[in-house]
């Protein structure tokens, strides 16, 4: 009888007491896990979908698009996600674990570099947000990594693994191509793209953003030097960002030193000299000392059309502006070209689009090449090139923006002399002019 006594003792004697037993299920995944879990959100959008009915019209509507995940890196809300999972969007809702925040945040969409599948969003609540730090160093062949995403649906998914390959070539479905990857065998599945692929300090080390169907086990993250880069140097850019302000500052001082003529700028009264204190409410002051994060920051989450607050250092006073944003497609042009447009459609049968100057500004290039306010755009094409017929100011916009100044252009307009309204040339009410008026130079 004492064989079945001792049988029964010895499991017993061997347990480790219920405190040690769970320290021993705190493992450093599990602490990166609670840290770090409350800055991932899960990610939804809408697409704009067309059809044509049985009558012939199209139709369009909202549709469910892709799905993904966001990590939080400012704690005033700026989010990094990939651009593929927010391309076409036009709604984008973002949601954190319910356990951490229960609610539902609109997303607005601050910038996006489709060729660095990289796209930093914007959310408004209680700040500060939690965060996720961005790791100083480059990862190590073989290091263990932390995933979380919301794989395939299922929202804060975890999965670990370790670095089993860095600096490599892929190609991604949505026709990118990459050659300095982080290879990781951490499950990556369909809805982890954007989401953080995190060291065991649970700082980030990368972006999350291709996985290999026809292979087991291996995905693939933009390592977080690259992130570093794209952010500073092109998400937080003013050049990209969605309003225009008409003007410029020393990025070392924020004292404005250059306005647009007949821009917002000027129209609110702001000066060559003057120096920023605060933007849209917020003073731009930081304990870190990094003021020019903070008002890129500021400056990228300014919607167009909407009344802005500035307050201005001026000859040892302080002033208080209000600047009314535009649209970044109008800045450009007017910037640029000194033009105002907007797609007008001419002729029969519904018409076909146009641009229509609607501003010109003064002294501009517009203006030194002859162009007057109700003209049309029939073409614009570069020194010995075949004109271009742009149906929306964007598309215009787009192509300028990336002209070097000093671009010569030459345009054919339209040009109703009776001002009727009528500048189609087969209809026999018109009375117009056509031609080139030139040559307009990209400034």
């Amino acid at each position: 009888m004492l064989l079945p006594a001792l049988l029964l003792v010895g499991p017993q004697d061997s347990a480790p007491p219920p405190g040690e037993a769970y320290d021993l299920r705190r493992t450093p995944v599990v602490e990166v896990i609670e840290r770090v879990k409350p800055a991932v959100l899960s990610i939804t959008t809408n697409v704009k979908q067309r059809a044509i009915d049985f009558l012939g019209r199209t139709l369009e509507f909202d549709t469910p698009g892709a799905s993904g995940t966001g990590v939080l890196i400012y704690p005033d809300g700026f989010l990094i996600t990939n651009h593929h999972v927010i391309a076409g969007a036009t709604e984008i809702k973002v949601r954190f674990d319910p356990d951490d925040d229960p609610r539902v945040y609109d997303a607005q969409l601050v910038s996006s570099i489709p060729r660095e599948d990289l796209a930093l969003l914007k959310i408004v609540g209680q700040e500060p947000f939690p965060t996720v730090t961005l790791s100083e160093s480059e990862p190590l062949l073989g290091e263990p990594v932390i995933a979380i995403g919301n794989a395939f649906g299922h929202s804060h998914t975890v999965s670990t693994g370790i670095v089993s390959g860095l600096h490599r070539g892929v190609s991604t479905p949505e026709g990118l191509k990459f050659d300095n990857l982080i290879q990781t065998d951490a499950s990556i599945n369909p809805g982890n793209s954007g989401g953080p692929l995190l060291n065991i300090h649970g700082e980030l080390i990368g972006i999350n953003t291709a996985m290999q169907g026809a292979a087991e086990n291996i995905g693939f993250a933009i390592p977080v030097g690259r992130v570093r880069t794209v952010l500073s140097e092109q998400l937080l850019s003013p050049t990209l960002a969605r309003a225009w302000v008409g003007f410029e500052v020393d990025e070392t001082t924020l004292v404005v030193r250059a306005l647009v003529a007949g821009g917002p700028a000027e129209a609110a009264g702001l000066k060559l000299g003057d120096r920023l204190l605060a933007l849209d409410g917020q003073a731009l002051t930081s304990p870190a000392g990094d003021v020019l994060d903070l008002y890129r920051r500021l400056r990228q989450a300014l919607q167009p059309a909407t009344t802005v607050g500035l307050e201005v250092q001026r000859d040892r006073k302080r002033e208080r502006l209000e600047l009314v944003t535009w649209n970044r497609v109008d800045g450009i042009l007017f910037e640029r070209l000194g033009l105002g447009l907007e797609t007008v459609r001419i002729g029969p049968y519904g018409g076909t689009p146009y641009l229509l100057v609607t501003a010109v500004q003064r002294d501009g290039p517009a203006a030194a090449a002859g162009v007057e306010v109700e003209d049309v755009l029939r073409g614009v094409a570069r020194a010995g090139q075949r004109p271009i017929h742009y149906r929306r100011p964007d598309q215009l916009a787009g192509d300028v923006a990336h002209l070097e100044p000093g671009t010569a252009l030459e345009i054919e307009i339209w040009r109703d002399l009776n001002k009727n309204g009528v500048y189609f040339e087969r209809d026999a009410r018109s009375d117009y002019s056509e031609g080139l008026r030139g040559p307009l130079t990209v400034r």
